[in-house]
């Protein structure tokens, strides 16, 4: 008996970055189809140059995907040359499967990247009606010191249409000639819904905005909504082969260590603890970049406690997570620099559906000092890390139960 044909999408996802290519932004994107539960259409970049693949990620938004078009524009993340190729290739495709189908009613786009927003922004401009919701991923135009990020753009027919169609909309197109701020201008314009991960992101966004209509239009139309988190299933589909010591109590940290996410104190903490208290422990990095790291850790004798490997799989690092003893994550540190700080890391979406507890290394006041931490200390600050290190030491082991479902 034959299977029925697969009903087809009257939703568009625009995303420059989706599965099968390894990126937050493509993890997160298919998350939300998943969410969703609607068959989807994706539009996407063509980015084998800059991206590798992880056939896995394929199940995350599964056979909800219908039709996807990776496009084959210059894989550049704000360059005008990149976006306007990856808006002109993909509306031509967006209108004939516009044109083969029922024709859709719903689309989603998120940013990072850029480009992602052009595109959407210029199909939803031919198709008036369509129900467009943009996503930010974070802050475009402001990068994480609070300086304002730029790439320009070029006085050209595409452009020209979008600042038409800002204009139809009653709103003055920008005059800054930069690429980052028409694609936050053209979402608060012209989206239907605009999605935020946290209220700080929303308003950080926002207040940048001079225009105090076009501000206004940008709130009204705000939903904050954190990234989706996946059901208990996928943290048992992989296996993950790594001994750990069942003497020991294992803290797992996932990705490069950054300078804005003061890491360092972690290292400085467990280099200040008693060497019965550091006996009792193991911290886990799976980074990319592992050679500076481990010179660090040589050089501070800390090869007995610290464990570094590679970046896995996604569902490789779901598995891994269910195996740790506490999961380490930190803010970025922005005291200083921004008015507050609008990043709520992407890893704590995967960290609560684990079922294990988490560690959070916060500043005063952020969104992810506001979430249900099992252990917190101030990032950067090696004192109240010592401390959290010396509580799990003394600690019973702490075997996770059951991945709990996501509220």
């Amino acid at each position: 008996m034959s299977e029925p044909p697969p009903t087809p999408a009257r939703d568009l996802v625009v995303s420059f970055c989706f599965p099968p290519y390894v990126d937050t932004a493509a993890i997160v994107a298919a998350k939300r189809v998943r969410e969703a539960g609607r068959p989807v259409d994706v539009l996407q970049n063509r980015m084998g140059s800059e991206r590798r693949t992880d056939p896995d990620l394929a199940q995350i938004a599964g056979d909800l995907v219908q039709r996807r078009h990776p496009i084959p524009s210059p894989t550049l993340f704000s360059a005008w040359r990149g976006i306007s190729s990856f808006t002109e290739k993909g509306v031509q495709r967006a209108l004939a499967w516009d044109r083969d189908g029922p024709g859709y009613e719903r689309m989603y786009s998120r940013a990072q990247f850029t480009a992602s927003h052009f595109l959407a922004a210029r199909f939803a401009l031919l198709r008036p009606g369509l129900h467009w919701t943009a996503e930010f991923s974070d802050p475009l135009s402001r990068d994480v010191t609070g300086a304002v990020r730029r790439s320009p753009v070029q006085q050209d027919a595409l452009l020209e249409r979008l600042g038409e169609g800002m204009r139809r909309a009653g709103f003055a197109p920008p005059t800054s000639g930069n690429a980052y701020e028409w694609a936050e201008h053209l979402v608060f314009a012209l989206a239907d819904s605009v999605l935020f991960t946290n209220e700080h992101q929303r308003d950080l966004m926002i207040e940048t905005v001079q225009d105090p209509e076009l501000a206004a239009r940008a709130r009204e139309r705000s939903v904050v909504t954190p990234h989706p988190t996946l059901p208990p299933e996928f943290y048992e589909m992989a296996e993950v082969d790594r001994p750990l010591d069942p003497a020991r109590r294992h803290v797992g940290y996932f990705g490069n260590f950054y300078a804005t996410r003061g890491m360092g104190s972690v290292l400085e903490a467990l280099q200040a603890l008693p060497q019965q208290q550091r006996d009792r422990l193991c911290l886990h990095v799976f980074a990319g970049q592992r050679e500076e790291l481990e010179r660090e850790v040589r050089e501070r004798g800390l090869r007995d406690c610290v464990r570094t490997g590679p970046f896995l799989g996604f569902l490789q690092f779901l598995a891994m997570c269910r195996r740790m003893d506490v999961l380490l994550v930190s803010d970025a540190v922005t005291t200083g620099l921004l008015s507050t700080n609008p990043f709520l890391p992407s890893k704590w979406s995967d960290y609560r559906g684990s079922g294990v507890a988490v560690w959070g290394m916060v500043e005063p006041g952020s969104v992810l000092a506001d979430q249900d931490l099992a252990y917190r200390s101030l990032a950067g600050h090696t004192t109240s890390a010592v401390q959290v290190l010396a509580d799990l030491a003394d600690s019973p082991v702490l075997r996770p139960g059951p991945a709990p479902a996501p509220a």
